[in-house]
């Protein structure tokens, strides 16, 4: 008796599942995009923080708008790579080693401690997606897009932050501006 119970109530179960992905799916059909803000909040926002505390203050600012250093000094992987990389210490010591200026400075005592200690920096990812995307710096770069369409005028940032939601939605737009595939393995795994 109760195993056929058990049995019913799994059927039911499974019949009523179906029923409401096939109205879910015919009333998607009849509703405008812009009716579906929860679900795009749901599924398509960008989970990670925008802004999460970094283990040094590097002030993107300062490198690139008063020194006047590139993107691609730092993330020289940009062209060549699906990671744009993140600059290792040693690569932040060959300049700092010889500034004496800035060397009483906290944070440039922090790098030093990193250095001496032979430990990498434990910087927090800031543009971060999912799992399930295929992203590819190099292809970016080398269909022309600049690094500020996705990341924001980071030049002027003293710390950086998430500025575009990275969100499926927000690429797709910029995919169509563009031209390019819109095809879901162009982007997904």
């Amino acid at each position: 008796m109760f195993s056929r119970l058990k049995s019913s109530l799994f059927v039911f179960f499974v019949l009523f599942g179906v029923l409401g992905v096939f109205a879910f799916a015919q009333q998607g059909n009849q509703v405008k995009e812009k009716d579906f803000d929860f679900w795009r909040a749901v599924f398509y926002k960008n989970p990670f923080p925008q802004k999460p505390p970094q283990p040094i203050k590097f002030p993107h600012n300062i490198h690139v708008q008063k020194l006047g250093i590139d993107c691609k000094f730092c993330h020289y992987y940009v062209e060549k790579s699906k990671y744009a990389g993140v600059p290792s210490v040693s690569d932040c010591m060959g300049c700092h080693r010889y500034v004496s200026s800035v060397m009483d400075k906290p944070e440039i005592k922090k790098l030093f401690e990193y250095y001496e200690q032979k430990k990498n920096i434990p910087w927090i990812k800031v543009h971060n997606l999912p799992d399930f995307v295929r992203f590819t710096h190099r292809m970016h770069i080398n269909a022309g897009l600049e690094c500020y369409e996705c990341h924001g005028d980071v030049a002027s940032m003293d710390t950086a932050y998430r500025v575009a939601p990275l969100s499926m939605d927000w690429c797709l737009n910029c995919h169509r501006q563009k031209n390019a595939s819109t095809e879901c393995n162009a982007c997904h795994y």
